[in-house]
């Protein structure tokens, strides 16, 4: 899986403590957004960091995607500014996801139920 740009764009920053949290950020990784968890953890955020595939979305916004047990993940940075805008899960393999041991049949739930409502 390739981890650079894939518009030959220079290679993003690979190393987590190269970016820092925009302020609503913290709310969305720290689960306050009411009954529409993400289950985003700072394991997420680093391996979608360290490992996802970077899409570039406009000038300065990358998509970096990354699967974990199961579930994959979108964590939105901007290039230009070093922040982590966002991050939410946007798809799963709710079989892989229950065989993985890294998620609760409630974490699970909460996932399908997120992405079933997302608006992106």
């Amino acid at each position: 899986m390739s981890t650079e740009p894939t518009d030959a764009s220079p290679p993003l920053p690979r190393e987590p403590s190269a970016w820092r949290p925009e302020t609503h950020f913290g709310q969305k990784i720290k689960g306050l957004n009411g009954d529409r968890k993400r289950h985003l953890d700072g394991d997420i955020v680093r391996g979608c960091i360290e490992r996802g595939t970077a899409t570039k979305v406009n000038r300065d916004i990358y998509h970096l995607r990354e699967e974990f047990g199961g579930v994959s993940y979108t964590l939105v940075v901007d290039a230009a500014t070093r922040e982590v805008i966002t991050g939410y899960p946007d798809a799963i393999d709710a079989d892989a996801a229950r065989e993985s041991g890294r998620w609760s049949s409630q974490q699970i739930a909460d996932i399908q139920h997120f992405i079933a409502t997302d608006p992106r």
